[in-house]
């Protein structure tokens, strides 16, 4: 069978399989109370479930089943599949009980610790390491150490990102995507079939996860697409020696947030295990962007990364103009934010220097550290619907009568006006 038709199958049924289960796993949420209650740094304002992450797995590993047996009909690497799905089980249970009980985030460490060296035992090693122009060399005994760190990046920074909804999801879907491209250019079978899968998967939960009938990964759900993506990556280093920038390229986000948290908390003499509201979701959303705006902003980010690097993998130098409107149109986004915000006194490089995580000043001369996610959440919406009445009166010619959210309490802005400021903020479940 074609590659190209192999991939849409893979992706097909992973997709149907995810999309037909979810509502199954949203109720055992409910069922065994592993939900996520608003208030604090969450923002949604009713109870989600968290097992969406449980759903990607198991349809994962059915669709797999499901090809070999019905489609394919040749056998898969069930012996690589194990370990994967071995470790997959161990960190989903890591995740499940952090989920329902709450875990210290040093106990969650060790238990990834455990998983990790098991991987490494199983022969799952970053043993060669290819660099553009370097070129490909063996890292001999480093291979340990190098890719302890680079499972515990995958893990942990899929998991602090997942902060908004279609966030971590939406990152998984595009480098999932990202693995089919470079599979189809190199030929191979294995790495497109699995990578097509963990898309169609994921792109099913991401819209249970962003309907009415929301249900959110659950830290083991994010763990385990970082779990995964961590697998196939390191796999197709080895096997078929692409470059580690080009396969890191779709996780520019992630380790981003992940490298400037740890500076910051560091910097700020905090364990790095504490969790906060200060990631680069979190700064998007107190600049004033709306959640679904900051999402899409990240992952018009992601996409420009993977299509620069895949321009420059596959040499195809057209790709780079889709990559190029990629980080325009997020430009766009952020000039279009901080016009409004200028009315604050807040200036571009400041607003930029905050939404990179490289100065928090912007934050606390604003008073946002003082703002807490549901209310600020509560307000944005309140004031959305204060601007439908306001536009629907002006259209009827009728008295607008102010939305009660406008007797909230006004603060001065940097710049000495009575407005105040929208600063939505979002969860974190790290």
């Amino acid at each position: 069978m074609e590659r190209g038709i192999v991939a849409l199958v893979s992706f097909g049924a992973a997709f149907a399989m995810s999309w037909l289960v979810q509502p199954h796993f949203r109720n055992l949420g409910f069922l065994t109370k592993i939900v996520d209650h608003p208030g604090g740094r969450r923002p949604h304002l009713e109870t989600v479930p968290r097992t969406g992450g449980l759903a990607i797995f198991i349809s994962f590993f059915c669709s797999l089943y499901f090809l070999e047996t019905t489609v394919l009909k040749t056998a898969l690497p069930w012996p690589w599949l194990g370990i994967l799905g071995g470790a997959g089980l161990v960190i989903l249970a890591l995740g499940v009980g952090d989920d329902r009980f709450g875990i210290h985030a040093e106990k969650k460490l060790y238990g990834q610790l455990v998983v990790i060296i098991g991987l490494m035992l199983a022969g799952q090693r970053l043993d060669m390491v290819s660099l553009p122009v370097v070129g490909a060399f063996s890292l001999g005994g480093w291979s340990w150490p190098f890719t302890l760190m680079w499972y515990l990046g995958f893990i942990n920074s899929m998991n602090l990102i997942d902060g908004l909804d279609g966030l971590a999801s939406g990152i998984a879907v595009l480098a999932s995507l990202f693995l089919v491209a470079i599979s189809l250019a190199l030929g191979s079978g294995y790495p497109l079939l699995l990578a097509a899968s963990l898309a169609g998967g994921t792109m099913a939960f991401l819209y249970w996860n962003i309907s009415s009938r929301k249900i959110f990964l659950g830290d083991s759900g994010s763990m385990w697409l970082g779990l995964a993506l961590g697998t196939l990556m390191l796999h197709m280093s080895q096997v078929s020696a692409v470059p580690l920038t080009t396969l890191l390229a779709p996780m520019v986000v992630p380790i981003w947030d992940t490298a400037t948290t740890i500076v910051r908390r560091c910097r700020n003499r905090t364990s790095i295990f504490l969790a906060d509201d200060k990631h680069l979701h979190h700064r998007l959303v107190r600049l004033g962007f709306t959640p679904a705006r900051a999402v899409i902003t990240l992952l018009l980010v992601t996409a420009g990364s993977e299509l620069f690097a895949l321009s420059d993998y596959l040499e195809q130098p057209w790709l780079g103009l889709p990559a190029m409107g990629a980080f325009l149109l997020a430009a766009q986004l952020g000039a279009l934010q901080h016009l409004s915000n200028r009315q604050f006194g807040w200036d571009l490089f400041s607003e930029l220097f905050y939404a990179l995580g490289l100065d928090d000043r912007l934050g606390g001369h604003s008073g946002l550290h003082g703002r807490r996610v549901a209310e600020v959440v509560e307000l944005h919406a309140d004031r959305q619907k204060s601007a439908v009445t306001a536009r629907a009166a002006a259209a009827g010619g009728a008295e607008v009568v102010p939305h009660p959210a406008s007797s909230q309490p006004r603060r001065k802005s940097v710049a000495g006006s009575t407005d105040d400021a929208l600063l939505p903020t979002s969860h974190d479940v790290s």
